[in-house]
């Protein structure tokens, strides 16, 4: 990202073979630069050599139409599979294929619509202030401020999409990841009432599959008794290492025994009020406004001899993979 944080980032080119490519990258930090070697693979040699492969199989991709090809957004994907050709081009493929086959989750990342305002002013979610003692990004959420009355489970996709788009071109997130924190206690039934087990598939499947973030820790706090079915449902349908960094938490004192409890709202027991997180992020979604809303104009052609959102392990729920696991469970 560029140090001017008030700068409006330009639209990016989607044309799938431009005459010249976009090389600009940002130069990591120590931290990020050793994360990069020890745990991603990445030399400049490797980084190079990678993103030259990857828009070359762009160019020749016949589903795609029109897409990003600069190396910041080609960087999401060749380092969440730590450079593996493979992996890191069937991620983009289903990432592009999951905005045409779910544009009510993944489309119109838009702070100045209505609804998406509405809930980031709410607090539903967003990137704390600072980040962690090992470089990661954390972000926070609050499930008890999506109305039932007002936002659907659409509208939760949609603004974890606008917080990841927002997030997925900085180099500091791409190597070092992330941490999400979720506050359950606001559950309600109506709440409950938004998500149906498709949704839960549908979305574990995008998010075992096609989303670009190296989720390194998942906790979640006061988790109500009645959430606990949906709760062990979803883990049933996560892959297996997402499955392994999910905490529970049954006070904030807990979680502050995991995460530095200065990063945190102060509501919650941290130094900057909620508020000035929010403001925060807020002044982020207008610097990336316009390059999210170009995403909405890339193009990709869904066949129906490719099955690209289609792999996941969710064809194992109808034979009852819940007993494999570690359940969720309170005292």
């Amino acid at each position: 990202m560029p140090s001017d944080e008030l700068s409006v980032l330009p639209v990016p080119n989607l044309d799938k073979a431009p005459e010249r490519y976009d090389n600009e990258i940002d130069e990591l930090d120590a931290n990020c630069q050793q994360l990069a070697r020890d745990f991603l693979r990445e030399t400049p040699a490797v980084r190079d050599q990678s993103l030259a492969q990857l828009r070359d199989w762009i160019a020749k991709h016949p589903n795609i139409k029109r897409c990003r090809t600069d190396a910041r957004f080609l960087l999401r994907f060749l380092r969440t599979k730590k450079y593996s050709f493979i992996n890191a081009s069937q991620m983009l493929e289903r990432y592009l294929a999951c905005r045409v086959v779910h544009p009510h989750w993944f489309q119109r990342l838009d702070i100045e619509d209505r609804e998406m305002c509405d809930l980031v002013e709410a607090g539903f979610l967003y990137p704390l202030l600072e980040k962690d003692d090992r470089g990661r990004t954390v972000i926070f959420g609050d499930a008890g401020t999506l109305n039932p009355k007002q936002f659907t489970i659409g509208h939760g996709s949609r603004m974890h999409m606008l917080v990841g788009e927002t997030l997925y071109d900085d180099a500091s997130v791409q190597c070092a990841g992330f941490v999400l924190i979720y506050d359950l206690s606001g559950i309600t039934m109506g709440m409950l009432g938004l998500v149906t087990l498709n949704d839960i598939r549908d979305l574990a499947t995008y998010l075992n599959n096609a989303v670009p973030m190296r989720i390194q820790e998942l906790h979640f706090v006061n988790t109500p008794s009645l959430a606990l079915k949906i709760a062990n449902y979803t883990l049933a349908v996560i892959n297996e290492k997402l499955r392994n960094r999910i905490m529970c938490h049954r006070t904030w004192e807990d979680l502050h025994k995991k995460i530095d409890k200065r990063l945190i709202p102060q509501e919650y027991g941290g130094v900057h009020p909620k508020a000035d997180h929010i403001a925060a992020f807020m002044q982020r979604c207008h610097v990336y406004r316009k390059p999210m809303l170009a995403l909405d104009d890339m193009d990709f052609e869904v066949t129906r001899d490719l099955d690209y959102c289609k792999k996941s392990a969710v064809g194992e729920i109808e034979t009852g993979p819940v007993g494999s696991f570690r359940k969720l469970q309170l005292d």
